[in-house]
């Protein structure tokens, strides 16, 4: 695992107020590089979920992927930078 990675296990659960919205920390994706976020709304607010048919069969919360490292591998990525200085205790 990377040193990267390790740090961000330690999040995993944590709300971010990121890009004017609030987010939850909910996986890290080692072997894409990624950390995903769960968009943090009422349970009304969530987008519907249809089947392949087109048929609405539940409701959703957005999720949306981040890079975690830089393109050189060196540190983290800018969305990531951006995302870890919205982070609400």
């Amino acid at each position: 695992m990377n040193p990267l990675h390790q740090k961000l296990e330690q999040l995993r659960g944590t709300h971010f107020r990121y890009l004017s919205d609030d987010w939850v920390l909910i996986d890290i994706l080692y072997d894409d590089d990624q950390v995903v976020l769960q968009r943090h709304k009422p349970e009304d607010a969530n987008p519907l979920q249809s089947s392949q048919y087109g048929e609405v069969k539940r409701r959703i919360p957005e999720t949306v992927s981040l890079p975690i490292s830089d393109e050189d591998n060196l540190g983290f990525s800018d969305a990531l930078m951006l995302l870890l200085q919205g982070r609400v205790k």
